[in-house]
């Protein structure tokens, strides 16, 4: 009975070696992970001859992302272009007398009357023979009311009179917009008939002639895509709102992206 406690006692300090041998171990092995978790890929690789895997991934990502933006920027830029030189070729089609350089805020400028009945004629008659004159693939495109033609709105005072010469001024400040829509079935001279043409310069505010146009980009056939088509809105005014002599015409262009039909 006495051999027991005897036995269990030279029994202790052997578990208690091997426990504390275990525990050494346990925590050697947690400082390698920890060790190893703050390597770089390169040391990794030298230290456990570990393929770094996750880099080559995120290598990969970063390569993929790259490549995406740079193709997003390149096709940006050539929409940017696309329309540059677009608005370019429209006011020398639609603005009579455009010298190819903006003056300030607006493209050109009219001091008479004759010269702005011709400027806004000018534009109605380029628009009717576009197809016969334009250099580029431009054909008419349908406006919000699902209509091809051009929309011309004039602003103004109401009616009243006004004489400089012996300082009279009788004129109503209320602001009255007429709109018409001409269509392509009708010619430009017969336009010019039209008492909504006749302006009555002393109240008149603008003229602002409104239409779409429809343009392909053939740039992109070059990488193998498909073509881009775009809506052009187009807004050319003839604004007379300083009352001065002298009206300034101004082309405004915004760029609609549309599907080809294939």
């Amino acid at each position: 009975m006495g051999e027991e406690p005897a036995k269990e006692a030279e029994r202790c300090p052997v578990r208690n070696a091997m426990a504390h041998l275990d525990s050494e171990v346990k925590e050697e092995c947690l400082r390698e992970d920890l060790k190893f978790y703050f390597m770089n890929p390169c040391e990794k690789y030298r230290a456990r001859h570990q393929i770094p895997w996750k880099l080559g991934l995120q290598i990969l990502k970063i390569a993929m992302v790259t490549t995406q933006l740079v193709r997003f920027g390149l096709s940006n830029q050539l929409v940017v272009a696309f329309k540059e030189e677009n608005t370019v070729a429209f006011k020398h089609l639609f603005l009579k007398g455009y010298s190819g350089t903006d003056e300030d805020d607006y493209s050109c400028s009219v001091y008479t009357q004759e010269d702005a009945y011709e400027s806004i004629f000018f534009a109605l008659n380029q628009y009717h023979q576009l197809k016969n004159i334009s250099l580029g693939t431009l054909g008419y495109g349908e406006n919000e009311d699902n209509r091809i033609g051009l929309k011309v709105c004039k602003q103004h005072y109401k009616k009243g009179t006004m004489f400089p010469s012996n300082e009279t001024l009788n004129i109503d400040s209320d602001i009255e917009i007429d709109c018409v829509h001409l269509d392509l079935s009708t010619y430009p001279q017969e336009w010019k008939n039209s008492s909504f043409f006749r302006l009555e310069f002393y109240r008149l505010l603008q003229v602002e002639i409104s239409f779409h146009l429809k343009g392909i980009d053939l740039q992109t056939i070059h990488s193998r895509e498909l073509p881009d088509c775009y809506v052009f809105h187009n807004t050319i005014t003839f604004d007379n709102k300083l009352t001065v002599a002298r009206s300034k015409s101004i082309l405004a262009v915004m760029l609609k992206l549309k599907n080809v039909k294939t």
